[in-house]
């Protein structure tokens, strides 16, 4: 029997169904690792990229299955229209600022999550043959273990997570609606502001009452990363500040380190991968500061960054 979803699959992407059937079989394997430095510089992060032919079946469902799967309003990251400023503007009118983190966040999701959101989305049309296949395409098997666990380097594994992640977004949005606390998720960093400092030792219990609860993911909070801030020290969220007047900024120390680059490159003493790099940081800090770079540009008089 030919599935709907392997016709489907070898009609638009031109794969005979014998070659496709074997691809998606052994897609949980066709992935390269390497370890790269985390941040923070507490140790490596494991990154598993898909090969190129997975990653085709990849982005075709994220094209023709993911806009049926239901993402929650707080979730900012991987989204048109939304990002790291969206996910700090959220926050700029409360005085008071907690940030969590869950302890490896996309390998605790598993394709076991991922058919729980499926076979529970009526529009998406799904068998569970149909299911089982995109697990196996959507899904990374490490050497050694028996579950399949969802990627670091995947494309489709930033919009999944978002997907896999509603349940408890909703249940979490509704309890901070009820206690006028506003909360945002930035992958796997969530943020939570209010007024009354005193919500804030009662949000770690609620965030524990609902795993508990819920059947898909099982997560853990990182209690390593767990952060208290409020107008009285420095507002930091997704490597933003906001400021006491209620705006979003680079900070100060960003802001010197952009003016002293642009002199070394007025100077001709940048190579040009550092140009290069610097018109990627121009490009950033506009999108976050906008009036900050045009008058900068301005000032220095350079033409070659204004079109950025």
């Amino acid at each position: 029997m030919i599935l709907q979803l392997v016709l489907k699959l070898s009609e638009d992407l031109l794969i005979p169904i014998d070659t496709l059937r074997s691809l998606i079989r052994s897609a949980p394997h066709r992935y390269k690792t390497y370890y790269i430095r985390k941040r923070s510089n507490s140790g490596f992060r494991l990154i598993a990229q898909p090969a190129k032919e997975v990653k085709i079946l990849q982005y075709w469902v994220i094209k023709n299955i993911f806009p049926a799967l239901p993402v929650h309003n707080v979730a900012t990251a991987y989204l048109k229209q939304k990002g790291i400023k969206n996910n700090a503007e959220q926050h700029k009118d409360n005085s008071f600022l907690l940030k969590l983190d869950f302890k490896n966040f996309f390998p605790s999701i598993n394709d076991n999550d991922f058919r729980f959101i499926a076979r529970n989305q009526r529009n998406l049309s799904l068998d569970e043959h149909d299911i089982l296949l995109l697990s196996k395409i959507l899904f990374w098997q490490p050497k050694g273990h028996n579950s399949l666990r969802l990627s670091i380097g995947a494309p489709s594994s930033p919009i999944l997570s978002n997907a896999v992640m509603f349940q408890f977004d909703e249940l979490l949005y509704d309890y901070c609606e009820s206690n006028k606390i506003v909360y945002t998720r930035y992958a796997d960093d969530m943020t939570f502001s209010m007024q009354n400092g005193k919500e804030r030792k009662f949000i770690i219990s609620a965030i524990q009452d609902i795993l508990s609860r819920i059947s898909h993911p099982k997560l853990t909070l990182n209690d390593s990363k767990t952060i208290f801030s409020s107008k009285a020290n420095r507002r930091l969220i997704t490597g933003l500040i906001i400021s006491n007047d209620g705006h979003v900024t680079i900070g100060r120390d960003k802001k010197r380190l952009l003016r002293s680059q642009i002199h070394h490159y007025i100077g001709g003493k940048l190579s040009k991968k550092e140009i290069d790099k610097l018109k990627g940081t121009i490009a950033f800090v506009k999108s976050i500061e906008p009036k900050f770079i045009d008058a900068l540009l301005s000032k220095y008089d350079i033409k070659h960054f204004k079109d950025l």
